[in-house]
């Protein structure tokens, strides 16, 4: 079968279309041919070697973290048939078919493309672990998300609303889709970049500060988030697109009683990822069937632009997911 694989074979990595061998499905799994993907961060961190690609030692590593299909190939049992549509996360989602554990995949919604599974997933099961199983998200809670416009971001204040979070506020470095933001269900957004963010989200919640803050950027904002933070909450790490290391105030830490937990699949066994998605899946399965929770798409490009599409992303020249249509 085709794969979008990382050819190191030259000076630096590079993308390129290959022929490897096509799964072989166990018991327990299914089989889906793919129709769309889409672009995450961690696969440019996987091109640049910083993080581990997925799929056996030795074997061709294969681009993406998720996809979208048709399943073609399942247990009796396994709670699928052939032909139903389906959105998953599964390393190397860029081939024309993959195999995975039959509990991963979660039905697509009737109304959606296979392009809106593929962008959704990720972040669905992302967000949801931060806010819910992380954050101890209680109704009425105060919620910070930092990098809102991201696709994760605009999931993250779509699943906050829903499970009856209080004040939601989106923090942003660029005011281009406030209008966007407020409809996905944001109440207050404020530039991250201003100087007073940590001053404008105490304003902004009365002086009392957040419950939960959902963090995609990392170390710069670390020492702002613990400024910003209510008594007990819980400051949730999940990306570190500005950096990895920020100051933290140990003073401030501990009279707040705050938690700060961070949050990856990359360490996670097949268990708990499995928990991942049932907990999803309890809180959100009525929402999505409903239309109320729906990734916003960018752009879909054919998978071949594979490489230009992970330059866009890298660039910040999207807002919401960039979708790689897999054609045969």
């Amino acid at each position: 079968m085709k794969a979008m694989i990382i050819d190191r074979s030259g000076a630096t990595p590079a993308i390129r279309q290959g022929d490897i061998e096509p799964p072989s499905r166990a018991r327990g799994q299914v089989l889906i041919r793919v129709q769309a993907a889409s672009v995450n961060r961690a696969d440019l961190a996987v091109l640049a070697g910083t993080h581990a690609a997925p799929g056996a030692a030795g074997a061709p590593a294969v681009v993406g973290l998720d996809a979208a299909g048709t399943v073609v190939e399942a247990d009796e049992d396994s709670g699928f048939s052939v032909g139903d549509r389906v959105m998953t996360m599964v390393g190397g989602g860029l081939a024309e078919y993959v195999a995975i554990d039959s509990r991963f995949p979660v039905p697509l919604p009737d109304s959606w493309t296979f392009e809106e599974g593929a962008g959704a997933i990720v972040a669905l099961m992302t967000e949801h672990n931060a806010l819910r199983t992380a954050g101890q998200l209680r109704d009425g809670d105060a919620v910070l998300i930092n990098a809102a416009n991201s696709g994760v971001g605009q999931m993250a204040i779509q699943i906050a609303r829903h499970l009856g979070a209080g004040r939601i506020i989106a923090g942003v470095r660029t005011h281009r889709e406030d209008a966007l933001l407020t409809t996905l269900g944001a109440d207050t957004i404020l530039n991250t970049g201003s100087g007073e963010f940590a001053e404008q989200v105490l304003d902004a919640s009365d002086g009392q500060g957040v419950d939960i803050i959902i963090d995609h950027v990392g170390g710069p904002y670390l020492a702002d988030h613990i400024k910003a933070a209510a008594l007990q909450a819980r400051l949730i790490g999940v990306g570190r697109l500005g950096g990895a290391e920020g100051t933290l105030d140990m003073e401030a830490l501990a009279f707040k009683r705050v938690e700060i937990i961070g949050v990856t699949f990359r360490t996670r066994s097949l268990e708990e990822k499995v928990r991942i998605v049932e907990a999803m899946r309890e809180d959100l399965d009525n929402a999505l069937a409903a239309g109320k929770l729906k990734p916003r798409i960018d752009r879909v490009l054919p998978w071949t632009e594979v490489r230009s599409a992970q330059t866009l992303v890298a660039g910040n020249d999207h807002l919401g997911k960039v979708i790689l249509q897999v054609e045969t």
